[in-house]
């Protein structure tokens, strides 16, 4: 006779492989949200550089006035200070800082609630507008002259699980710009001027 030979998990081997699945699950997940935020913080900073560099090129390519500014709709500039909702390029043609018809070039908006997106005081203090002039150089107005301006956008998230969880956009004198990632410990603050 033969007996029959049942097949199968025991109880003792299903609890240890589901606890070493558990394991394994306990220690990716905090990784993965790692990397996700990584990827949000680089692709808004990329995304807010490129509006910088679109704004600074088309400026000598029209030979005009091109301001990057914030935007909450995507059709006129907020000078109110704090968190960017969004951006919006415009060629300033009559010189009034606000876009016109036809005047827009490029939008772009900050899709994650928890991406921040913050000016220096320089650039609130022109109602939160970067103006590049027709020669691609950056300035902020300071009384009756034009100087070239030397500011910070930032770009955040206010967690732990990234280390360097800012992406500052440092905006040289002459409208030159780059990303630099800041270790701001889980905060979001204001970026400093300089």
């Amino acid at each position: 006779m033969h007996k029959k030979k049942f097949q199968g998990f025991t109880l003792v081997e299903l609890i240890v492989t589901l606890a070493v699945a558990a394991i394994l699950m306990g220690t990716a997940v905090p990784s993965f949200t790692s990397l996700m935020n990584s990827n949000r913080l680089a692709t808004h900073a990329n995304d807010l550089l490129g509006a910088v560099m679109i704004a600074r090129s088309e400026a000598i390519r029209l030979n005009r006035r091109v301001i990057l500014c914030s935007s909450s709709d995507g059709a006129t500039c907020s000078s109110a200070a704090g968190r960017w909702s969004g951006w919006l390029v415009f060629v300033d043609n009559n010189r009034n800082d606000s876009p016109d018809s036809g005047e827009v070039l490029r939008t772009g908006t900050i899709a994650p609630s928890e991406v921040t997106v913050q000016a220096s005081q320089r650039i609130v203090d022109q109602g939160n507008r970067l103006r590049m002039g027709a020669d691609g150089l950056a300035r902020a107005a300071t009384g009756s002259s034009a100087v070239l301006l030397q500011a910070k956008l930032s770009v955040c998230i206010a967690t732990g699980s990234v280390t360097q969880n800012t992406r500052e956009i440092r905006i040289s004198a002459g409208g030159q710009a780059l990303i630099v990632p800041v270790d701001n410990d889980g905060s979001c603050p204001v970026p400093s001027n300089a």
